[in-house]
């Protein structure tokens, strides 16, 4: 039975990863549509985040829980990989559910909020946010405390360690500002969360970059050097939009659409990883044959 079950499992997998590029191209269509029919290709806000104020708030908000949620539920490659897709997908939800500041480059629109009614929104979503991360981390740890009963635990590498420490930490300091200085959370939170989201999904390829030789030991060996090289590049042109984003957004000077195009470039980049990638493990793990029936190693 197992067996027969386990080719749905590959494929569950693989759907998993395909909706995310899904997710991705489905916000860059809703901005642009925005953009190109509501205010007949005339003009543009200052970044992506700004379109939670018009019409594609609610794909902007569906579309980042989703990837959230989506990056949470996908297992990496290792323990460290795995947190820091845990914290990209958690980080993901604090953008969707903590607007930035409105943009009125187009003017004002019937989706534009208060003071009031942005702090009554964050309260609300934030602590829905809050108690199922908590209640969730508690089931996680309980399974496997549960599934490692018995068996000998393996110590924690050091860099293991040192991501859990500075995903902790981002974490730890966006509750202080929640619960303590909750007009700052609402100012800052948003970009921090931003910020730090796309510098987990950067540490992501870099580590997937730095296990692709070894995931293609026995089969192709140049193939697993090519991967390494794209991951890489990829890596630093993600790390480079991210720094020209957070720059821009900081000086508030230069290009008035930098922050724009550095997250178009970001959502194209990892869109761009996460496909190639797709496409290497597609070839590693096929639905019928031993390694179909392999679970365990599925999303290695």
């Amino acid at each position: 039975m197992a067996q027969q079950r386990t080719p749905d499992v590959v494929l569950t997998y693989r759907y998993l990863r395909g909706a995310m590029i899904a997710l991705l191209l489905m916000l860059l269509l809703s901005v642009g549509y925005q953009w190109w029919w509501e205010t007949g290709h005339s003009c543009w806000l200052g970044s992506i985040s700004a379109y939670y104020y018009t019409p594609a708030r609610g794909v902007f908000v569906g579309a980042l829980c989703a990837l959230g949620a989506n990056l949470i539920a996908y297992k990496g490659h290792s323990p460290e990989e795995d947190v820091l897709l845990d914290f990209s997908g958690l980080m993901a939800f604090v953008v969707a559910l903590v607007p930035t500041a409105p943009d009125d480059r187009c003017g004002p629109n019937a989706y534009a909020q208060t003071a009031p009614e942005i702090a009554a929104a964050v309260r609300n979503n934030v602590w829905s946010l809050l108690v199922v991360a908590v209640v969730g981390a508690a089931v996680v740890a309980w399974l496997g405390r549960v599934r490692g009963a018995g068996a000998p635990t393996r110590p924690r590498s050091a860099r293991s360690v040192v991501v859990s420490i500075v995903c902790g930490t981002v974490v730890l300091a966006e509750l202080v500002l929640f619960l303590v200085l909750r007009d700052r959370f609402i100012a800052l939170s948003h970009g921090i969360a931003a910020a730090t989201m796309v510098a987990g999904v950067i540490a992501v390829m870099v580590l997937s970059a730095l296990g692709a030789e070894a995931r293609h030991v026995g089969r192709d060996g140049s193939r697993g050097s090519v991967y390494k090289k794209v991951y890489i590049a990829l890596a630093v042109a993600l790390a480079v939009a991210l720094l020209a984003a957070v720059v821009t957004a900081a000086g508030r000077t230069g290009f008035g659409h930098l922050v724009l195009v550095a997250e178009v470039i970001v959502i194209l980049l990892f869109g761009t990883y996460w496909g190639v990638q797709t496409k290497e493990l597609w070839d590693l793990r096929d639905t019928s044959g031993p390694e179909a029936r392999a679970v365990g190693p599925i999303a290695r």
